[in-house]
């Protein structure tokens, strides 16, 4: 009963609000208490107890309950930033209904319905990309449908593959039917596209920088600590259900390694350059994801332990860093069209939660990103000084893009202060237009963005309940040990 309520309460409520969406105040208060019992009920289910409804195996294990756990705590606070940050209309119901989907994906251990399921959640959020904002007059920008129609054909695509490669793999008997030309190694290379269009790891990262320039704040960080991150979850699953395509495929798993390296260095390289506010942002994404990728991909206990907790920790960061970005991008009664430079001063929270979440990317201590970073730089040096040069120097690439955007954007002077002129002949003080009465930051975003701040310094200083958590569950899986 729990897993059903688990799986169709966030459904129901996302019927009940797409309903009464004009209310957005009551709207956005359902759509909380729906994540707190969410919350509640995630506690109560037993780990590690499946259960067979209808054919298919329902389990909650203890690392999909962390991740679970995750994402309806970055739901709450989604909406919570909501109320204040512009959003699309149907962004409460597309949401639930995303968090549903995610949640039966975490529960079910069927690879076919899970193929199905990401499926589903990328067709539900291109939903949430082209929806237009509360109260807009005018329609969806033509870069925002172009965006939406990529990410639906890749994900798509993403799809198909990780199908085929399920349908092979269920198939496939090692040493029955193929002597001399095991299917395995294409089978993972079917999975390695897959799930590379999935995770935006280079040169399949396109869609997210589309995403991140077009699409609401809000929309970009439910995509992308959501759909990625249980994307990552399901590939760790792939490996434990199918483990004989690693054994067979041995030989070739550096190429997978050197993807991620190219992925973390061109994101370096990429950020470097100048671009946009968001486009900068969007690559220092692109580099963690690829971070993340090259630790699933050592296949060591410490480098899966080091993806992991990289997981865990991009979705508080990203979280963090695309609602201090929509904070930033908030009117504040000046003139609009200019670039400004003050950002930091005229925001002081978002701008230093843009800061700090971009540096918990990085890896600098004593963010959370830190010891995800050591422990992937730890399983680099496993295999070799060279890759672990690469993964060095593309933090620094990335690292210099950051200090680019803030010296670019964050840390210029203040633009508030004007120059008093001289009245002309004839002219009193009533004649001049009033002077412009700066907004400030919204208190209840503002208080969200120091606790997601907080969040992210104390998991960077005490890191240690939720990597003996990982360090547990890594210990069940399969073709870690055998590896």
């Amino acid at each position: 009963m729990l897993y059903l309520l688990l799986i169709f309460f966030p459904i129901t409520m996302a019927a009940s609000t797409f309903v009464l969406r004009r209310y957005t105040n009551l709207v956005l208060a359902g759509a909380l208490g729906t994540m707190v019992t969410q919350l509640l009920i995630a506690i109560q289910i037993p780990l590690d107890d499946p259960t067979r409804l209808l054919g298919v195996t329902l389990m909650l294990s203890t690392l999909n309950q962390v991740f679970l756990l995750i994402f309806l705590a970055l739901g709450a606070f989604a909406f919570v930033a909501a109320w204040n940050i512009p959003h699309g209309e149907n962004f409460v119901p597309i949401a639930l209904l995303t968090l549903g989907q995610t949640c039966a994906v975490l529960l079910l251990q069927d690879p076919f319905i899970t193929t199905l399921l990401l499926a589903l959640t990328s067709l539900t959020a291109v939903l949430a990309i082209v929806d237009l904002p509360v109260g807009a007059s005018n329609l969806v920008s033509a870069r925002a449908i172009a965006a939406a129609l990529k990410y639906l054909i890749l994900m798509v695509v993403a799809a198909m593959l990780m199908y085929i490669a399920f349908v092979l793999s269920d198939i496939f008997r090692p040493g029955e039917i193929f002597d001399v030309v095991s299917p395995a190694r294409f089978i993972l290379a079917l999975l390695t596209v897959s799930f590379g269009l999935r995770l935006a790891i280079v040169p399949f990262h396109t869609w997210l920088t589309d995403l991140v320039d077009y699409a609401e704040p809000l929309v970009a960080a439910l995509i992308i600590t959501l759909l990625n991150t249980t994307s990552l979850v399901v590939l760790i699953l792939v490996f434990q259900s199918f483990p004989t395509l690693l054994f067979e495929s041995v030989e070739v798993l550096w190429l997978m390694r050197v993807g991620a390296l190219v992925s973390v260095l061109v994101s370096g390289m990429l950020a470097i350059a100048p671009a946009s506010l968001r486009r900068t942002v969007a690559y220092l994404v692109l580099y963690n994801c690829g971070m993340v990728f090259y630790g699933l991909m050592s296949l060591s206990p410490v480098g899966l332990s080091g993806a992991i907790f990289g997981a865990l920790n991009q979705t508080l960061a990203v979280m963090l860093l695309f609602i201090s970005l929509a904070l930033l991008e908030r009117p504040d009664g000046r003139s609009p069209g200019v670039v400004r430079r003050d950002l930091l001063r005229r925001w002081p929270v978002a701008g230093a939660g843009l800061l700090v979440s971009s540096l918990a990317l990085l890896g600098l201590p004593p963010l959370n990103g830190a010891l995800s970073h050591m422990l992937i730089y730890q399983a680099a040096a496993d295999h070799g000084w060279l890759e672990l040069l690469i993964l060095v120097l593309g933090t620094v690439l990335a690292g210099l893009g950051l200090a680019r955007m803030a010296s670019e954007r964050l840390l210029g002077p203040s633009e508030e202060l004007e120059v008093a002129e001289p009245l002309m002949l004839g002219e009193t003080e009533l004649d001049r237009p009033a002077a412009r009465k700066l907004a400030p930051e919204p208190r209840s975003t503002a208080v969200l963005t120091i606790m997601l701040l907080v969040l992210c310094l104390g998991i960077g200083l005490y890191p240690q309940p939720i990597l003996a958590t990982i360090d547990q569950a890594i210990q069940n899986l399969a073709f870690i040990r055998v590896l």
